[in-house]
Parts: structure tokens; sequence; C-alpha cells
């Protein structure tokens, strides 16, 4: 499929610059790199008549529903860009093509969607990640870096690398955030705020729920966050939690809760459930989604998705207004887009459909994680429906100390591969399996 994709986008690049051979003298050579439906292609381009073309297949992509991401692999080094993302809107294509093109110019990566229901195209660029000055190797001004991502702990300050006016890495260990309430010491040399080094490791591209940033881990462990990997949002309600990733290719919401409604729970709550659109909207136009829960046979649930901004939507129960209020007692729930260094991970044996949540990228202090333990699982399992905190680190598994509770569970971890691991209770007792065999939840290529 993106054989053909790219054959079919060649001979339309080359059509066009054969019949505009009058219009040769007008070359600008890019090296585009875009992802659509989950494929990567690299195009040369070698006329301005040619990234025009482009540009239009990249519209069409979106009207298509394809989510289009792209960027100038030549521009990384030679333009520099603002740390924070941008955001357009626009009805006009030809308007729409024109900042996607400005954006291009100015060496950022843009993702370009289309809203069927209005018309609209919505567009978001952020800074590419520069290139290394010598080798993975970068030079900068050590700095603070806030915490600014929503989280009810105690807030954190990071080490950074402030390699530019408007790009500074934030420094982690093995994926963990280094945080400036301890002395930054690399191979037993120990560095101050204010001073000029030179750094080595991997960097990589991250998002939280208000700007993208930069990360360097110095230990050289690098994160595929090129491509944007499924969204993660969590939002707080009453008291309770919910943190959803949601798979908009294959319309899947994998969920860990702690709401207390019992009708929350089933219609989305904690496991996983699938939604389908319905073209229809509320009474106040936001697009409605039937929601159904892939562990349970039961009808579909109705509702809205009222988007606030490019991060953030409010998920709307509209059984909320039905006439048996007793069934309903929650409206909706505002919920956050939220790092990208999430992991989601199923057990889907027996149909349970556990979900856990995983933060690989949080400080040793605050590393957390979710599990959901549906409630119609009924038999005995070691998951609890809240939140927990690894108590060591085993490749991130294990033991989870509920924090609710205060109960310990300990895991004898089984790597079967990088996407797969068997939880076996390290005390010996079963449950209802003596292992739980769970899968990461990640984007196909």
């Amino acid at each position: 499929m993106k054989t053909a994709k790219l054959f079919t986008l060649l001979a339309f690049v080359l059509t066009l610059a054969a019949c505009n051979k009058d219009k040769e003298e007008l070359r600008h050579e890019r090296d585009i790199v875009y992802t659509v439906a989950e494929e990567t292609t690299t195009v040369h381009l070698a006329t301005e008549a040619e990234w025009q073309a482009l540009l239009d297949r990249f519209c069409d992509y979106a009207e298509e529903g394809s989510e289009v991401t792209f960027y100038n692999a030549n521009q990384i080094a030679t333009k520099s860009a603002t740390k924070d993302a941008t955001t357009f809107s626009t009805t006009d294509r030809e308007e729409m093509k024109r900042w996607m093109a400005q954006m291009e110019d100015e060496g950022k990566t843009v993702t370009v969607t289309f809203d069927s229901n209005t018309g609209t195209w919505n567009g978001t660029a952020y800074a590419t990640a520069p290139q290394p000055q010598e080798g993975d190797c970068y030079t900068g001004v050590l700095v603070y870096v806030q915490q600014d991502y929503y989280s009810d702990y105690q807030q954190y300050s990071y080490w950074g690398l402030k390699v530019s006016e408007d790009s500074i890495f934030r420094l982690s260990k093995n994926g963990v955030f280094l945080t400036t309430d301890n002395p930054l010491s690399i191979d037993d040399t120990v560095y101050h705020m204010g001073e000029t080094v030179t750094l080595c490791g991997a960097l990589s591209l991250c998002w939280d729920a208000l700007s993208d940033y930069f990360v360097l881990d110095l230990d050289g462990r690098s994160y595929p966050y090129g491509t944007p990997p499924m969204p993660v949002y969590y939002g707080y309600l009453n008291g309770y939690k919910l943190t959803l990733t949601l798979d908009t290719m294959n319309h899947r919401m994998y969920c860990t809760s702690t709401l207390g409604d019992q009708t929350w729970q089933g219609t989305i709550g904690g496991g996983v459930f699938s939604y389908n659109e319905t073209g229809e909207t509320d009474g106040l136009g936001n697009p409605i989604v039937m929601v159904y829960n892939d562990a349970l046979s039961t009808d579909g649930h109705p509702f809205s998705m009222e988007r606030t901004n490019s991060t953030t939507f409010v998920l709307h129960d509209l059984g909320y207004y039905s006439t048996d209020q007793n069934l309903h007692t929650l409206d909706g729930i505002t919920l956050h887009r939220t790092y990208y260094c999430w992991e989601t991970w199923v057990c889907d044996t027996m149909g349970f459909n556990i979900v856990i949540h995983l933060n690989t990228q949080g400080d040793y202090h605050y590393s957390t994680g979710f599990s959901s333990a549906p409630f119609y699982v009924d038999c005995p399992t070691p998951f609890e429906a809240g939140e927990f905190h690894p108590t060591g680190f085993n490749n991130g598994w294990g033991p989870m100390t509920y924090t609710d509770t205060g109960r310990e569970v300990e895991f004898i971890a089984d790597h079967i591969d990088q996407n797969t691991v068997s939880l076996t209770l390290a005390d010996g007792a079963s449950g209802c399996l003596t292992s739980y065999v769970f899968h990461r939840i990640i984007r196909a290529d």
C-alpha cells in the first residue's frame, strides 16, 4: 500500500512537471518526510510546482479522513523554530496550503486534519528536533525547566540544557527525568546551574498537554516520538480519575478508571471500548459517538465530544439526560492530552480486557501507573482499580503498591518480546489465572 501510494504520488508529480516545462526554472529542492495512515514516506521534490502538487495531495489525504504529518528534512538544521506549537484553522483550502508552506519554510513539523462536519482545516506546527552538533553531543547552558503539565503531585523542576534562545532539552537518564532536588552528576563529575557544558545522548521529541519539548537522554535511550503515537488523555471528576488511550484508526478506547459511578464503569470506565461515529451532533454541535464495551454484550452508549482546544475535550454522557437519573449521575468529564511517555498494556485473556497505563518516563519519586480491574471480572485478579506506584524497576514492572489500599503486589515479569510480557504473582497465588499476559498497544507501521 505504501509503495502504491508512492508510485501514485510520483506519477502525479511527474505528470504535473511535464505539463509545466515552461516553469522549470522555478526550482526549489526539498526532501519531504510525511506520514499518512501510519505509513512514512520520503519524497525528493525538485521544483516549486512539485511542492504545490504535494500540498494538494496532503489536503486530499486530510479530506479523506487521514491525519497528515510532514516536515522538510533539509530545513531542520538550517532554520530555527520556536518551541511552542502553532495552531491554525480555516475553511479555505488555498489558505491552508499557504499556511502549510509557510510552516515548512520555518523548519517546522506540520500536522493537518480536516473536520468534515464543519468543512474546517486544522493545523498544528511545532519545532523539529535539531540535528546533533557533533555526533550525538550538544553544547549549551544548564538551566532549570519548570514542570508544566497537569498533576496533583508535588511540583518539581528538571535539569535542562539550553542550546539556543528557543531550544531547551530536558535531561534524563534511562528514560527518567533528572530533577533539580538532586545534583547533576555524570561520570563522577558534578555540574552546576549556569555552567556551559557539552552533553551526549539520544535526543527525542515529546509532547505534553500544553506544548512539545525535547528530551536528551544521557544514557542514549531514544524514544520513537518522531511520529506521534496514540494520544493519551486523562481527567479528574469528583475526586476520581479517568485515563483514556484513543486509537482513532481502529476506533478503540483503552481506559483505566477510578470513577465511583457503576454506570460509567460499564460505559466508559476501566477496560477496552469500541466507538462508532454517528455523523450526528448534540444540541451544541458536538459530534456524537456510540461507545460499546468490548467485553459485554450490551447496547452502545451515546457520548458527545466537545473539543475545547487541540489538546482538550469534554466527554459528555448523553444518557445523563434520560428520565432515569439513578443510572446516570455524571454529566461529563474534561480530558487533557498528556505525555506520550505513557504505555498502554492490555490482558484480554478470558475477555478480561484488563488495561494498565504505565508511565515510563516519570522521575523515581513519582513514577506511577493505573490499572483497571473491570467490575465485570467475576473472579479474583491481582489488579485493583486505581493508581499504583512501582516500588522498584524491572523494565517498568513491579512491585506495584496501590495508592488507595497500600496493597503491594509483586510480579515475576517474563518479557516474551518487546510488546508482550507475562506477569506471574511472586508468591505463587494465581486467582483467575496463573499468569497474566499483557500486550502493548502500539500504532502499526
